[in-house]
């Protein structure tokens, strides 16, 4: 009796799949670009518009990864849009890490996140800033593992950790955005008037 012949995990729901490395080859660029501007010790100051949409794009990724905690702990189907099967997802074994479903260890990370992004914007503490950049570089690249895991392995994509991924890739890039100076020629010219 002939066997089936083994289906590749990508072409299992080849539409979602593709999205997903669509996703995943957007974060691996801005992962690029983001690791080459960080300079230790990682304590640079952040520009104005990076202070303002880290907190929200921290809650963003909070609410994501808070559904995504209740789905898995509470063992329910997940609702998932109009592509992908979130509900394969969260049932394979990469749902969880040491027994802790990988939406709660998502909702320690923002909370984390935004813990640090606080404790910097309140004291202006260096640790705090070091802190924050460390953890958001550690969840993008676990963000971008488990993108990875979904369709090269599982053969799913769960369209909620897509959001989530690219929330934290967005608070990467936040988080490593240069201060931009103002233009020299404003300057000399400002001086040149009050000779």
């Amino acid at each position: 009796m002939p066997t089936q012949p083994a289906t590749a995990p990508f072409s299992r729901d080849p539409l979602a799949n593709t999205v997903a490395l669509f996703v995943l080859t957007g974060m691996v660029i801005v992962t690029f670009i983001a690791i080459r501007r960080l300079r230790w010790p990682f304590d640079q100051t952040l520009p104005v518009t990076s202070v303002r949409f880290i907190p929200i794009l921290a809650v963003v990724g909070l609410v994501l990864a808070g559904y995504l905690a209740f789905i898995e702990t509470r063992q329910q189907s997940a609702v998932c849009g109009p592509i992908g099967d979130c509900n394969l997802v969260h049932q394979s074994p990469y749902a969880r890490i040491v027994g802790i479903p990988v939406g709660v260890l998502g909702v320690i990370g923002y909370l984390a996140i935004l813990g640090a992004w606080i404790i910097d914007r309140v004291g202006s503490i260096r640790l705090a800033r070091q802190t924050l950049v460390i953890m958001v570089v550690g969840g993008t690249f676990f963000s971008l593992y488990l993108t990875f895991l979904e369709p090269f392995v599982i053969g799913a994509t769960c369209l909620w950790c897509l959001l989530s991924a690219i929330t934290m890739t967005a608070l990467l890039w936040m988080v490593t955005a240069p201060v931009v100076q103002p233009p020299m020629r404003g300057r000399r010219s400002l001086a040149a008037s009050r000779r």
